[in-house]
């Protein structure tokens, strides 16, 4: 395919930014009517679904509502909130049950195969990996990572400090003493896993993007977080990204010259025919 673009998209260059999960995308700024928070209840409708959740009310007018996310093949804000809240409670779990096992192993004299690598248990590894540009929840997480790892520090002097030892009752103490510090590492582990899935919840909120169509038809859509108004400039979609089995909701490809990632636009003639 070649890059001409199609002359009524020459007419705006003039694109409001938007972010759904880590993807950019982009929307044809003469659509938008108003941009707030969500903070009042999508009202219900029979024929409600994931994509299209119902109605709400905006400056006197009734808006019915599309949710970007389902609508572009990705999880709604609530299915990611569900599974990481059901992550960090595998994650508690999972360091309940380390400390129930180093406990055994002391008490029965046996080796203790679970890691004592702080990076390499379930929620290190994930610990690592995780990156949000949501400064609250990154400030919180970095509160666990000291206790996580005196936590594995306790396993790792109990099962090796020992051999290094001759003094039965000084091993015994020392062996008492990990255990109590592992509990308390557990529970400040713990607590704080339990904290972050409130603090996760009340710091990811959902913007609302009220547009309106040249028939003057009002469509509310429902966003992660807007960016900017910007120019872009704009190549034609791949045909891989093109939709064969029902409306086409992107149209272009979006650069800008100071920025890397891709910027998907939004064909708002298709979102309202959704």
């Amino acid at each position: 395919m070649t890059d001409k673009i199609d002359t009524k998209t020459e007419k705006n260059n003039l694109w409001l930014t938007i972010k759904l999960q880590t993807q950019l995308y982009a929307i044809d700024s003469s659509y938008v009517e108003s941009i707030s928070l969500l903070d009042q209840p999508i009202s219900l409708l029979p024929e409600s679904t994931v994509i299209k959740p119902g109605i709400m009310n905006s400056r006197g007018n009734v808006v019915p509502i599309i949710n970007l996310r389902p609508a572009l093949g990705l999880k709604t804000l609530e299915e990611e909130q569900t599974a990481f809240e059901e992550m960090l409670e595998q994650r508690k779990k999972d360091h309940m049950h380390w400390v129930e096992e180093m406990e055994r192993c002391l008490r029965e004299g046996t080796a203790f195969h679970l890691t004592t690598d702080p990076h390499k248990c379930a929620f290190g590894k994930w610990y690592d990996s995780y990156h949000t540009e949501n400064q609250t929840i990154t400030f919180h997480l970095k509160k666990i990572d000291e206790p996580h790892k005196k936590l594995h520090e306790t396993a790792h002097l109990a099962f090796e400090c020992p051999r290094q030892c001759d003094d039965c009752e000084r091993e015994k103490c020392l062996q008492n003493q990990l255990k109590e510090d592992a509990h308390t590492y557990m529970n400040i582990v713990v607590g704080l896993l339990e904290d972050a899935k409130k603090i996760f919840r009340e710091n990811t909120r959902t913007m609302c993007i009220v547009t309106k169509d040249k028939n003057n038809a009002l469509l509310g859509l429902l966003v992660d977080e807007v960016l900017a108004v910007e120019t872009l400039e704009l190549k034609n979609l791949p045909v891989s990204c093109m939709n064969i089995s029902g409306p086409q909701i992107l149209s272009h490809i979006g650069e800008k010259q100071d920025l890397a990632a891709t910027i998907l636009v939004l064909d708002m003639e298709g979102i309202f025919s959704l």
